[in-house]
């Protein structure tokens, strides 16, 4: 399997608050994740690299696992351990008090292949000549149009329908959605709002269905958004 990540300013923010991590291990098993740091000045570049490094450092000496629900725990112990050292070192200053960041990630295994997020940076995959997105954002918007309280386009209007309403680092608690995915995708993208924000499903899987290698199609995905105006940091895994 063919990978690659790539996390780009854009053209607009001062610093890249996005961290991904992308590699096999000595399992063969893929672990793949974006983090979109939030707070601003309040350090989310720092809360994003937190989450990434402690992932990171647990997927490289992980063992093998082949049971379904005990890869589940194995995900929700390093998310709880990503949680608790953002939160632990936001209450060393002043500037860190209040920092967090979206999470989304994929393991897959010669078995299985689970997506886990929290926040709203996205996974989509692509069966056939579909983009279908495989997680669900918890930002206030989703959450209204879940609950029925609002459609879809009043939810988009809304004031704060940006708001997130779930993410690593800021609280105790914290909702981390895991899923078994089907298999027969032909690619898994894994990206922050910087990219689908402002660019349409429609072009993403265009560039994904193009003949270009793997390397060049999510360098364009990143043009593209910065062509767009480049409002946020963009990082693609393909």
């Amino acid at each position: 399997m063919k990978y690659y990540g790539l996390s780009d300013i854009g053209m607009i923010r001062e610093n890249n608050q996005d961290s991904f991590f992308c590699a096999k291990n000595e399992n063969d098993e893929l672990f793949a994740i974006v983090c979109d740091g939030i707070g601003g000045g309040k350090a989310g570049d720092v809360a994003s690299k937190i989450a990434t490094e402690v992932l990171k450092d647990e997927f490289l000496k992980r063992e093998f696992i082949l049971d379904d629900c005990k890869n589940k725990e194995w995900i929700c112990n390093i998310v709880r351990k990503a949680n608790e050292a953002i939160y632990l070192d936001s209450l060393t200053s002043k500037k860190k008090h209040g920092m967090g960041t979206t999470l989304v990630g994929v393991l897959i295994t010669p078995v299985k292949t689970y997506v886990f997020h929290l926040g709203d940076s996205r996974l989509y995959g692509v069966y056939e000549d579909e983009l279908i997105c495989l997680t669900e954002d918890h930002n206030l918007a989703a959450d209204l149009i879940r609950s029925g309280e609002m459609s879809e386009e009043e939810a988009l209007a809304h004031p704060r329908a940006k708001a997130l309403t779930n993410a690593l680092g800021i609280w105790s608690q914290y909702r981390i959605e895991i899923n078994i995915v089907k298999h027969g995708y032909d690619s898994l993208l894994i990206c922050s709002d910087g990219l689908y924000g402002y660019v349409s499903e429609q072009t993403i899987l265009d560039v994904i269905k193009s003949e270009n290698n793997i390397e060049n199609k999510v360098e364009q995905l990143i043009n593209i958004s910065n062509l767009n105006g480049g409002f946020d940091n963009i990082t693609v895994i393909l």
